[in-house]
């Protein structure tokens, strides 16, 4: 787990380094960037804050700190997961050509099995 920091609270930046001290790293390594103000980055963002937006509500515990963290490095996961699976669906086209096809199988099998027995 890859963890960074960007934090306008100085004492909520220090509480997280001592929590997370061995999972940081430089912004451009990390998995996950946790912020106490929102942020765009391509990376999956963790908001602590005090409004209804936020991924984690102050006060927290180191433990509910690092179940948050866990949840949301899932859910990035399973949504990267899912943008490379993708369900093909036939098109009307293909559905038709593939009956089709069926049927011209089913009706060749037919008169193969029917001169068949008449040898």
């Amino acid at each position: 787990m890859k963890l960074a920091l960007s934090c306008r609270s100085v004492l909520l930046e220090k509480s997280l380094r001592k929590f997370l001290k061995s999972y940081l790293v430089p912004d451009h390594e990390a998995e996950l960037i946790i912020s106490d103000h929102p942020l765009q980055s391509p990376k999956p963002v963790l908001r602590i804050g005090a409004d209804q937006e936020a991924d984690l509500n102050k006060p927290f515990s180191r433990s509910r700190l690092m179940i948050k963290i866990e949840e949301k490095l899932k859910a990035d996961r399973t949504q990267e997961a899912l943008k490379h699976f993708t369900i093909e669906e036939e098109t009307l086209e293909e559905r038709v050509e593939n009956a089709a096809l069926r049927f011209a199988r089913e009706v060749a099998e037919i008169f193969k099995e029917h001169y068949e027995k008449k040898k």
